[in-house]
C-alpha cells in the first residue's frame, strides 16, 4: 500500500463502517487488508467510539491524535477532562488516547477515581493507547500518585540513579523520579523496527519522533511491537552518543499488554504525530485490530442542536475574527527568548499556536458545511474562551514588554487553551459527523 494513500483508505473504510456497511479487517499485510469479505484470521470491523485525554497536565500532543484520528475518518470523538472520567465518561467508549504532558500531574488530577475507572474500561475490553506520558502513565511505579495506575509490568531503560551529563537543553533533559530520575537520551526522528507480530504485520523499518518518551522492556506475558534501531541525520543528542545507542537501541518502542478482556498500546516515541503517516498507519491498526472483540455499549449523546445557516455564518465570522487576533498576538511572542515551567514541563510561545492552528485550519470545513451542528450553550462558551484567550494574549505581551513575570498568566492560558480547543473540537466532530 502506497503510504500516500494511507489516509484515503482508512477514511473510506471509516465512512462505510458509519453508514452501517459490514468490513473485515486482515491480519496480514496485503493490499486488501481491509475488506467486505471474511478471510481466515479477519476480525470484523465496528465503527470505533473514541475519547482523547484532554485533561490537567497534558501537553499540546493530544491535537497529534486529533488530526490523525480526522484524517484518518475515525469522527466519533470524544474529548475527556480528567473529571469526565472519574464520573463515568469512559463508558461505552471503545478507545482511550492518552498522549504526551507531565505524567505525574495527570495521575494526580486523574487521583484514584480516575485511576479505578481506566482500569475497569481496560478490563472490560476497552483498548488503552498511551503514548510518552501516556505510556509511563500505566507502568507499575512505587512513587505516588503513579502507583494508583500499576496496570503494565513495561519496566523504562531510561531511569537511573545518577543523573548523566547533559550536552545540551538541559531544560528538556531530565524529571526527578523518587531517589532517581528519568533522562532523555535523544530528541526528535529515530528509526524503529517493526518486530512483524500482528497487528503490525508489515516487516521493515519507520521513522518517529521522540520527545521524552521511554525505552522499555516488556514483561514475559508482554507482545513487543516495534523496537529502538537506530538514530537519524535529524537525532538531536542530549548525552553522549554511546549512552543513547545503550539505553534506547534494541529495547522495545512499542509493546502490547493483555489486561483483563481489554490491551494498553504503550509507545515510546510519537507514532500519532501528523508528518509521519507509516507511524500513523500502526495506531489506526491497533484500534481496527483490538476493538472488534465486543460491543461495549452506547456512549452517552451528547444533546445537540443544528444552527440556522445566519447563525452558524455569524457564529463562524466571530470566531474567525477572535482566532485571528489571537494568532497576530501569538506569532509575536514567539519572537521574544521566553519559556514557563508550569509543572514539570517547559512551555515555549510556540506551542500556543499549536492550539489555535489546529482551530484555524478547520474553521473553512465548518464554513462549508452551511449548518453548525452544537451542544446547548456552547456557542456563548465558544466565544467566551475566544475572547478571553485574545485577552492573555494581550496580557502576556503587555507584561513582557514591562519585563514583568508572566509565570502565573501563561498557567492560566494554557489551562485555557485546553478547554476552549476542546470545545471547538467537539462541535467541529459533531458537524463534520452529522450526529443529529
Amino acid at each position: 500500500m502506497a503510504f500516500a494513500t494511507v489516509y484515503d483508505q482508512y477514511a473510506a473504510a471509516n465512512d462505510r463502517l458509519a453508514r452501517g456497511e459490514r468490513l473485515f479487517f486482515c491480519g496480514q499485510e496485503s493490499p486488501g487488508r481491509i475488506t467486505d469479505r471474511r478471510t481466515p484470521g479477519s476480525r470484523l470491523l465496528r465503527y470505533p467510539e473514541i475519547g482523547i485525554f484532554a485533561g490537567e497536565g497534558t501537553s499540546h500532543s493530544w491535537l497529534w491524535f486529533v488530526d490523525l484520528f480526522d484524517r484518518m475518518g475515525f469522527h466519533a470523538l470524544s474529548f475527556l477532562e480528567e473529571s469526565t472520567i472519574q464520573e463515568g465518561g469512559l463508558e461505552g467508549l471503545d478507545v482511550l488516547a492518552v498522549s504526551g504532558g507531565d505524567t505525574f500531574s495527570i495521575a494526580a488530577a486523574l487521583g484514584a477515581a480516575g485511576a479505578r475507572k481506566i482500569q475497569a474500561f481496560i478490563e472490560n475490553g476497552g483498548l488503552y493507547i498511551g503514548s510518552c506520558a501516556g505510556a509511563y502513565l500505566v507502568m507499575n511505579s512505587s512513587k505516588p500518585p503513579l502507583n494508583l495506575f500499576n496496570f503494565a509490568a513495561v519496566k523504562i531503560t531510561n531511569l537511573s540513579k545518577l543523573l548523566p551529563e547533559c550536552h545540551q537543553m538541559t531544560y528538556k533533559f531530565s524529571t526527578a523520579y523518587g531517589c532517581c530520575y528519568i533522562f532523555h537520551p535523544v530528541r526528535e526522528a529515530v528509526d524503529v523496527r517493526i518486530n512483524s507480530s500482528l497487528p503490525f504485520a508489515a516487516a521493515g523499518s519507520l521513522t518517529a519522533p521522540l520527545y521524552g518518551g521511554p525505552g522499555m522492556l516488556a514483561s514475559d506475558t508482554d507482545q513487543v511491537l516495534a523496537y529502538y534501531e537506530n538514530f537519524t541525520n535529524k537525532t538531536a543528542f542530549l548525552v553522549d552518543e554511546t549512552l543513547a545507542c545503550e539505553t534506547l537501541i534494541g529495547k522495545a518502542a512499542a509493546v502490547r499488554v493483555p489486561l483483563g478482556s481489554g490491551y494498553l498500546y504503550l509507545f515510546g516515541p510519537h507514532f500519532e504525530h501528523p508528518h509521519y503517516p507509516q507511524a500513523n498507519r500502526l495506531v489506526a491498526d491497533a484500534v481496527f485490530w483490538d476493538i472488534g472483540r465486543s460491543k461495549r455499549g452506547t456512549p452517552p449523546q451528547m444533546k445537540a442542536e443544528k444552527l440556522s445557516e445566519s447563525g452558524s455564518r455569524e457564529l463562524i465570522r466571530d470566531l474567525k475574527r477572535e482566532l485571528s487576533n489571537s494568532r497576530i498576538v501569538a506569532a509575536g511572542l514567539e519572537m521574544l527568548p521566553i519559556r514557563w515551567l508550569i509543572g514539570a514541563k517547559y512551555y515555549e510561545p510556540e506551542k500556543i499556536r499549536v492550539f489555535l492552528e489546529s482551530m484555524w485550519r478547520r474553521i473553512k470545513p465548518l464554513e462549508a458545511r452551511g449548518g453548525i451542528c452544537t451542544n446547548a450553550g456552547s456557542p456563548t462558551e465558544l466565544l467566551a474562551y475566544a475572547t478571553q484567550t485574545t485577552d492573555l494574549l494581550r496580557l502576556i505581551k503587555n507584561e513582557l514588554d514591562e519585563k514583568r513575570d508572566t509565570l502565573c498568566i501563561a498557567d492560566r492560558l494554557f489551562a485555557l487553551l485546553r478547554i476552549y480547543t476542546a470545545a471547538f473540537l467537539r462541535l467541529y466532530f459533531l458537524t463534520v459527523s452529522e450526529t443529529i
